[in-house]
Protein backbone atom coordinates (compact mmCIF):
# COMPACT_ATOMS: atom_id res chain seq x y z
CA UNK A 1 0.00 0.00 0.00
CA UNK A 2 1.44 3.43 -0.91
CA UNK A 3 2.65 5.60 1.92
CA UNK A 4 0.68 8.83 2.31
CA UNK A 5 2.61 12.09 2.60
CA UNK A 6 2.38 13.60 6.06
CA UNK A 7 0.51 16.83 6.84
CA UNK A 8 -1.84 16.30 3.88
CA UNK A 9 0.84 17.52 1.46
CA UNK A 10 -0.15 17.10 -2.17
CA UNK A 11 1.44 14.11 -3.85
CA UNK A 12 3.75 14.95 -6.72
CA UNK A 13 3.32 13.28 -10.10
CA UNK A 14 5.87 11.35 -12.11
CA UNK A 15 5.06 10.84 -15.80
CA UNK A 16 5.83 7.37 -17.18
CA UNK A 17 6.41 7.20 -20.96
CA UNK A 18 6.86 3.50 -21.64
CA UNK A 19 5.23 1.29 -24.28
CA UNK A 20 5.65 -1.98 -22.38
CA UNK A 21 2.50 -2.17 -20.29
CA UNK A 22 4.09 -4.61 -17.83
CA UNK A 23 7.13 -2.39 -17.21
CA UNK A 24 4.95 0.73 -17.07
CA UNK A 25 2.73 -0.94 -14.44
CA UNK A 26 5.80 -1.96 -12.44
CA UNK A 27 7.15 1.60 -12.50
CA UNK A 28 3.74 2.96 -11.48
CA UNK A 29 3.61 0.55 -8.52
CA UNK A 30 7.13 1.52 -7.39
CA UNK A 31 6.47 5.25 -7.82
CA UNK A 32 3.23 5.08 -5.87
CA UNK A 33 4.87 2.99 -3.15
CA UNK A 34 7.38 5.84 -2.82
CA UNK A 35 4.52 8.28 -2.20
CA UNK A 36 4.27 9.86 -5.65
CA UNK A 37 1.45 9.65 -8.19
CA UNK A 38 2.37 7.59 -11.25
CA UNK A 39 0.88 8.98 -14.45
CA UNK A 40 1.12 6.52 -17.34
CA UNK A 41 1.26 7.99 -20.82
CA UNK A 42 -0.95 6.24 -23.37
CA UNK A 43 1.06 3.88 -25.58
CA UNK A 44 0.06 5.88 -28.65
CA UNK A 45 0.82 9.29 -27.17
CA UNK A 46 1.71 11.84 -29.84
CA UNK A 47 1.64 15.12 -27.92
CA UNK A 48 4.05 14.71 -25.04
CA UNK A 49 4.22 18.43 -24.26
CA UNK A 50 0.48 18.77 -23.59
CA UNK A 51 0.53 15.58 -21.52
CA UNK A 52 3.44 16.94 -19.46
CA UNK A 53 1.72 20.30 -19.00
CA UNK A 54 -1.53 18.64 -17.92
CA UNK A 55 0.05 16.18 -15.48
CA UNK A 56 2.61 18.67 -14.11
CA UNK A 57 5.19 16.00 -13.22
CA UNK A 58 8.25 16.57 -11.04
CA UNK A 59 10.09 13.98 -13.17
CA UNK A 60 9.54 12.09 -16.42
CA UNK A 61 10.63 8.45 -16.81
CA UNK A 62 10.95 7.66 -20.51
CA UNK A 63 11.91 4.80 -22.75
CA UNK A 64 13.72 5.66 -25.98
CA UNK A 65 12.29 2.88 -28.15
CA UNK A 66 8.63 3.81 -28.35
CA UNK A 67 6.07 2.58 -30.89
CA UNK A 68 4.84 5.82 -32.42
CA UNK A 69 7.73 8.24 -31.91
CA UNK A 70 11.20 8.04 -30.45
CA UNK A 71 12.07 9.21 -26.96
CA UNK A 72 14.76 11.53 -28.33
CA UNK A 73 12.12 13.36 -30.36
CA UNK A 74 9.97 13.68 -27.22
CA UNK A 75 12.95 15.03 -25.27
CA UNK A 76 13.58 17.66 -27.97
CA UNK A 77 9.92 18.74 -27.85
CA UNK A 78 9.88 18.90 -24.03
CA UNK A 79 13.15 20.86 -23.85
CA UNK A 80 11.95 23.31 -26.55
CA UNK A 81 8.78 24.22 -24.64
CA UNK A 82 9.17 26.94 -21.96
CA UNK A 83 6.67 25.22 -19.63
CA UNK A 84 8.28 21.77 -19.75
CA UNK A 85 11.97 22.46 -20.44
CA UNK A 86 13.00 22.25 -16.78
CA UNK A 87 11.25 18.97 -15.93
CA UNK A 88 13.94 16.38 -15.14
CA UNK A 89 13.93 13.39 -17.48
CA UNK A 90 15.29 9.94 -16.70
CA UNK A 91 15.77 7.64 -19.67
CA UNK A 92 15.09 3.98 -18.82
CA UNK A 93 15.85 1.97 -21.93
CA UNK A 94 17.26 -1.34 -23.06
CA UNK A 95 19.04 0.45 -25.89
CA UNK A 96 22.80 0.76 -25.57
CA UNK A 97 23.87 4.33 -26.26
CA UNK A 98 27.28 5.43 -27.47
CA UNK A 99 29.33 7.60 -25.12
CA UNK A 100 28.71 10.66 -27.30
CA UNK A 101 24.93 10.13 -27.08
CA UNK A 102 25.09 9.81 -23.28
CA UNK A 103 27.11 13.04 -23.03
CA UNK A 104 24.61 14.84 -25.29
CA UNK A 105 21.77 13.71 -23.02
CA UNK A 106 23.68 14.77 -19.90
CA UNK A 107 24.27 18.23 -21.40
CA UNK A 108 20.50 18.53 -21.74
CA UNK A 109 20.02 17.48 -18.12
CA UNK A 110 18.78 14.00 -18.99
CA UNK A 111 19.84 10.97 -16.94
CA UNK A 112 20.42 7.67 -18.79
CA UNK A 113 19.82 4.29 -17.14
CA UNK A 114 20.02 0.99 -19.02
CA UNK A 115 17.31 -1.58 -18.35
CA UNK A 116 18.76 -4.87 -17.23
CA UNK A 117 21.95 -3.20 -16.00
CA UNK A 118 20.51 -1.11 -13.22
CA UNK A 119 19.03 -2.22 -9.90
CA UNK A 120 15.61 -1.03 -8.76
CA UNK A 121 17.21 0.77 -5.80
CA UNK A 122 19.26 2.88 -8.22
CA UNK A 123 16.11 3.73 -10.19
CA UNK A 124 14.43 4.82 -6.93
CA UNK A 125 17.47 6.91 -5.99
CA UNK A 126 17.45 8.67 -9.36
CA UNK A 127 13.72 9.34 -9.07
CA UNK A 128 14.20 10.91 -5.65
CA UNK A 129 17.23 12.91 -6.75
CA UNK A 130 15.49 14.21 -9.87
CA UNK A 131 12.31 15.06 -7.98
CA UNK A 132 14.44 17.52 -6.02
CA UNK A 133 13.17 16.53 -2.64
CA UNK A 134 9.57 17.14 -3.65
CA UNK A 135 8.43 13.89 -2.03
CA UNK A 136 8.21 13.92 1.72
CA UNK A 137 8.75 10.65 3.59
CA UNK A 138 10.84 8.70 1.07
CA UNK A 139 13.09 11.67 0.25
CA UNK A 140 13.90 12.24 3.91
CA UNK A 141 14.63 8.54 4.39
CA UNK A 142 16.90 8.57 1.29
CA UNK A 143 18.82 11.62 2.47
CA UNK A 144 19.29 10.17 5.97
CA UNK A 145 21.05 7.14 4.43
CA UNK A 146 23.67 9.34 2.71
Amino acid sequence: MPREPKNNEEKKAILIVEDSLDFSNLLKFIIEDMGFVGVQAPVDVEDIVTLARDSNPVTILMDLALRRRGGIQFIEELKADPETKDIPIIILTGRELAGKEVVELQLRGVKYLRKGRVEMEEIKKEILDSAGGKNTTETRRHREKK
